[in-house]
């Protein structure tokens, strides 16, 4: 099979990274999707930096063994901790990767009118910080504040999403002290898009960034420069890899996702990681 032929790689360590397969969907229908979510390990961003690091190179290379010809971090806390390890090797490989926080601070650096972005995520992502450096790092005068909304996740999961009345009382609570201050807000966790009329709903005049969006597209740039976009006739389609509970991963999918998907259960080993780093013993 021709590297264009070959799926992209997604993954995240459960179901949020669902929003970013759904944006890479609309945006290349041509395209063939593998989706591995690590839910025998999630969440990541309760774990060490260096221990993100080390699965996120074995659900790399578990990917790559399938055979993928670019690998999306639909993940803010893999892409905080581990997108530069992943691109070092991916680029030494042959395979592009594509994490979903730069996307989403170019978006909000070209948005922004009054220099004051949000960024709303996890406790994990906002504690690391990467969304607010690279802010920063573009235009040192943006003022950028960051908000965490944890409870945001555990909503989007039960699929009280939208304008449900409970998360319009969560979003409130979290974002009220943001209302009239910044123009720009990032949507720094993959589930919060499911939250979108909540968030917008206390902040009318802030215009949302999404970053699964913003990942698609980019996603769709660095394909086409390389030569490796199919035509968006060609009729693509996504399977679903799981490390564990393919039955919750099934159900919960589908507030992210309109068509069912029936996971595979799959291990993710020690050797997955020799994959990744092509030493010698691995499958690729």
């Amino acid at each position: 099979m021709s590297p264009k032929q070959l799926p992209i790689g997604v993954f995240d360590s459960g179901v949020g990274g669902l929003t970013v397969l759904a944006a890479l969907r609309q945006r290349l229908p041509g395209e063939d999707l593998l989706y591995l979510g690590d839910t025998a390990r999630v969440p990541y961003g309760t774990r060490s930096p260096e221990t993100v690091v080390r699965y996120a190179e074995r659900v790399a290379g578990h990917l790559l063994g399938r055979g993928i010809k670019a690998l999306v971090v639909a993940c803010n806390t893999a892409t905080t901790w581990a997108l530069p390890a992943l691109q070092r090797t991916g680029e030494a490989r042959g395979i592009p990767v594509v994490g979903v926080i730069q996307p989403g601070v170019q978006r909000a650096l070209e948005l922004t009118r009054n220099g004051h972005v949000a960024v709303i995520g996890t406790e994990g992502t906002i504690q690391g910080g990467r969304y607010a450096a690279q802010l920063r790092q573009a235009r040192p005068d943006l003022r950028v504040e960051g908000v965490a909304c944890p409870m945001f996740v555990a909503l989007a999961e039960e699929g009280w999403v939208g304008d449900d009345p409970i998360a319009r009382l969560a979003a409130e609570r979290y974002l009220a002290a943001l209302r009239g201050g910044p123009d720009t807000v990032i949507l720094g966790c993959t589930h919060y898009p499911l939250l979108r009329a909540a968030i917008q709903a206390v902040l009318p005049g802030a215009v949302l960034v999404d970053s699964a969006t913003a990942t698609a597209d980019d996603t769709a740039s660095l394909l086409a420069a390389r030569g490796l976009l199919r035509e968006r006739d060609a009729g693509g389609r996504s399977r679903f890899l799981v490390t564990d509970n393919p039955d919750r991963f099934e159900r919960v999918g589908r507030y992210f996702l309109d068509a069912p998907h029936r996971p595979e259960v799959v291990d993710i080993e020690d050797r997955d990681h020799a994959t990744w780093h092509g030493l010698p013993g691995s499958a690729a």
